[in-house]
């Protein structure tokens, strides 16, 4: 990928919900090595807004291109970690097995993790600094700490 390379662009996108307009007009170019924060009030359009360029939800108007593709072509290509996760806080599930998870769409049958999926996902949990917590269970960790395990959960892919 060329350097500056456009990753993202949102031309004249209008997302309406149940006959509501919650996105007008938007335009955005997001390129390689940019940095973008997101905010407003709440109800201001923000989470629409992700889930449009996700594809979670088909604008009204407009096109959305990641790396020159529709979102659903891109999908694969693309982590997204909500600012909440709903999940069952007491399931035996370790640090490193919520990581590896993030592995599971790139393999064929039989599924089993290789060497190169655990190198990966040491290297995510490194990144994010939860690679001393790789044994703990998910549950036992705080908000924030889980949140870094979601991210490189989302790296791995």
């Amino acid at each position: 990928m060329e350097e500056g390379a456009e990753i993202v662009k949102l031309e004249d996108v209008w997302v309406h919900i149940d006959g509501m307009p919650i996105l007008e007009a938007v335009n955005l170019s997001i390129k390689q090595h940019d940095f973008l924060g997101i905010i407003g009030p709440n109800g201001g359009g923000k989470t629409t807004l992700l889930k449009t360029i996700l594809g979670l939800i088909t604008p009204t108007r407009g096109r959305i291109t990641i790396f020159g593709l529709t979102p659903d072509n891109a999908r694969r290509f693309v982590g997204y970690v909500p600012q909440y996760s709903l999940f069952y806080r007491d399931f035996p599930v370790s640090v490193l097995d919520v990581v590896l998870m993030g592995r599971l769409g790139r393999m064929r049958p039989p599924r089993r993790y290789g060497e190169e999926d655990m190198r990966i996902a040491y290297e995510a949990l490194e990144t994010v600094g939860m690679l001393e917590y790789k044994d703990r269970q998910i549950g036992k960790l705080s908000g924030g700490q889980q949140q870094r395990v979601f991210i490189a959960h989302a790296l791995v892919n």
